[in-house]
């Protein structure tokens, strides 16, 4: 089973490799980062995952959306937030000193964390080394 597992990650990974060089190639973003991970784990403690009211609403879709991150990604279900739409989850892999047990095979939403949207301030953890500013347009 983690064969299967770990070919399904080497996909995914290579889709967000893509999808990141082009988005970095042909859409800038209003905010670019600065600083950088203090591996002190905050990020992990905590995983929102954003679905839409309606697939929240849908006891089926919820259900089979916990049972594949929590098999396909090792995280462990917090809570649901219903008024919000958003799973919360942590990661089974966050060590001791909040470094990752399992960074080559961390998916996505690790890998791309923070994540800049294209019009907001991406959100950051108090603790986080990073930093948004608003990118000077010329």
């Amino acid at each position: 089973m983690k064969i299967i597992k770990r070919f399904i990650m080497l996909f995914v990974i290579l889709d967000n490799f893509i999808l990141n060089s082009l988005k970095k190639l042909f859409f800038k973003t209003n905010w670019v980062l600065g600083g950088k991970c203090k591996q002190c784990g905050s990020c992990c403690k905590r995983i929102l995952l954003k679905m839409t009211r309606k697939q929240i609403e849908s006891p089926f879709f919820t259900k089979l959306s916990i049972k594949w991150i929590t098999w396909l990604f090792d995280f462990i279900l917090l809570d649901i937030d219903r008024n919000n739409h958003y799973l919360a989850f942590t990661c089974k892999h966050l060590k001791p000193d909040g470094k990752c047990g399992n960074y080559f095979w961390r998916p996505n939403i690790c890998r791309n964390y923070p994540l800049v949207d294209y019009f907001e301030e991406p959100k950051l953890l108090p603790e986080c080394g990073f930093k948004a500013e608003l990118r000077h347009r010329v």
